[in-house]
């Protein structure tokens, strides 16, 4: 694993195997955190999201996942081969919510960000541990084809959501990193990178998938 920062020495993104990041996560990772993973392919986001999902349930935390280029079918898929018992914490608990990016949409960021607060309370009414947000904001881009402005979307999004929330939540943004490279404005990246309290990427592996 290693560290990189910017020419500046100031800016630090955190690389290494999926293994690696998702130690990084259980050790850093603490609420009221907006953080950033860029992923490489299909398969360590399967490996990010499932155990991060397990993790998350297990030390008493609700979870939300709002992902773009896995369906709500193949969450389920992962999570049950990690041995999850989705039913029961999806229907009897009400700590897991899956969300379908490609067929639901919260809207505006301050949108997300007031449902955030409902959630907040509720888990909290319910002595919840806190929420872990996992979302993928490819679905940014699925919007541009529509609107014509998917990245001053993913922009206004990023910019609403403080890198430290005054909720008892932590945020992961995941980015395909074709998508994350889709930046090409000069200081793009680095601002977005900016706007996230902490920052990781996973390094590219044997990995034939593809999007």
């Amino acid at each position: 694993m290693s560290s990189i920062g910017n020419k500046n020495g100031f800016l630090n993104i955190v690389e290494g195997s999926a293994s690696d990041i998702l130690d990084k996560l259980k050790k850093q990772s603490s609420f009221g955190e907006h953080s950033i993973l860029i992923y490489p392919d299909r398969y360590a986001l399967r490996e990010v999201y499932s155990r991060a999902c397990k993790l998350a349930l297990e030390n008493n935390e609700a979870v939300i996942m709002l992902l773009h280029y896995e369906t709500r079918n193949d969450v389920l898929t992962y999570l049950r081969e990690l041995d999850i018992d989705v039913y029961n914490y999806e229907k009897k608990e009400r700590s897991l919510l899956i969300i379908d990016s490609a067929k639901d949409y919260f809207g505006s960021a301050k949108d997300f960000l007031f449902y955030l607060k409902l959630m907040n309370t509720n888990a909290s009414k319910r002595n919840k541990r806190g929420i872990l947000v996992l979302t993928d904001v490819g679905f940014h881009y699925r919007i541009s084809t529509q609107t014509w402005r998917g990245i001053d979307s993913l922009m206004e999004y990023e910019e609403v959501l403080p890198a430290k929330p005054d909720l008892n939540v932590r945020i992961l943004c995941l980015y395909h990193v074709k998508d994350f490279d889709n930046l090409k404005q000069t200081g793009q990246k680095e601002y977005l990178l900016k706007l996230h309290y902490r920052r990781y990427k996973i390094n590219e592996h044997n990995s034939i998938s593809k999007y």
